[in-house]
């Protein structure tokens, strides 16, 4: 009889860990808090996570995408409840996707420069064409690239301003703690903070984690590699079989500009499977660990 009472207590005392995801994730939320923090007199709401070990490591301020803000496609939530058991607090910041607003002034830029264009075209075409100095003289060949891109750079000034005001106000109260702070970004946030951190040396951190950095701007992307060699934090750099094409195939070109740029604290990891799998996720909380302890 005792012994059938001690394999009942014993199946209760596991159950949770076969519960459902629905409860798993209600469960990693429970300690969670939302803040509401000030950046250029705009409001932003950030997911405050205590550490939950009994030494306070460091604290990690993590951006998910634009385009996925709350970072459930990367598995934020897993993460942050598997930094928060190895002694980091962290500072989710929900991640206002472009609006319908900002495409509208992009697109007006677009097509005030379009006309501007057509206007110079048409009173060219209206001019004698000028006669060459010199008969061997040749014009120059022009390209026009054949495609129309999905953003302009004038939306991702927007999006650098919106994002920069937001981590220097987060930055601020994560100082609070009187920690190490670090900056864990994914896809497109991470690649405009590459930028930041660059025309930005004075940014107090220690480490910046970036899984997938890209930009959707081809000359913009291609600036990426650089910018991880050059800036002042250690730099983790993560990948998987699901990020943007054009972060995995610069990943060989990362890794030539921080051996050009002598930049002993640059790392690559590459994952196998998405973020969504807690397996994966497992290892990644590892390897940011591992990596932070290295640091401090």
């Amino acid at each position: 009889m005792l012994r059938l009472i001690l394999i009942l207590i014993g199946l209760l005392v596991q159950w949770p860990a076969n519960a459902s995801p629905a409860l798993d994730r209600h469960y990693l939320a429970s300690l969670d808090e939302t803040q509401t923090l000030l950046a250029k007199g705009e409001e932003f709401n950030v997911v405050f996570r205590p550490h939950m070990a009994s030494e306070h490591r460091g604290v990690v301020l993590m951006i998910p995408s634009i385009d996925d803000p709350y970072g459930n496609q990367r598995g934020f939530i897993f993460l942050r409840a598997l930094l928060s058991e190895r002694g980091y607090s962290s500072y989710l910041l929900i991640n206002r996707p472009a609006t319908r607003d900002d495409e509208q002034q992009s697109e007006a830029a677009q097509q005030d420069a379009s006309e501007e264009q057509h206007q110079d075209q048409t009173q060219q075409s209206q001019e004698p064409p000028p006669q060459p100095a010199d008969e061997t003289e040749q014009s120059q060949p022009s390209y026009v690239p054949g495609y129309q891109q999905a953003i302009s750079s004038e939306l991702l000034d927007k999006e650098l301003q919106r994002l920069s005001a937001q981590l220097t106000s987060l930055l601020e109260r994560a100082q609070e703690q009187g920690k190490a702070v670090s900056v864990f970004a994914a896809g497109r946030s991470a690649g405009l903070l590459s930028e930041y951190f660059v025309d930005n040396l004075q940014v107090d951190i220690n480490a910046f984690i970036a899984v997938g950095a890209y930009l959707p701007v081809p000359a913009r992307h291609h600036h990426i590699s650089a910018n991880l060699s050059v800036m002042p934090p250690a730099v983790l750099d993560v990948y998987t079989p699901f990020d943007h094409s054009w972060a995995t195939q610069q990943q060989p070109q990362r890794r030539l500009w921080a051996e050009k740029n002598r930049k002993f604290d640059y790392r690559q990891r590459t994952l196998f499977a998405e973020l969504s799998e807690q397996q994966q996720i497992h290892r990644l909380a590892t390897e940011i660990d591992g990596f932070l302890r290295r640091l401090f």
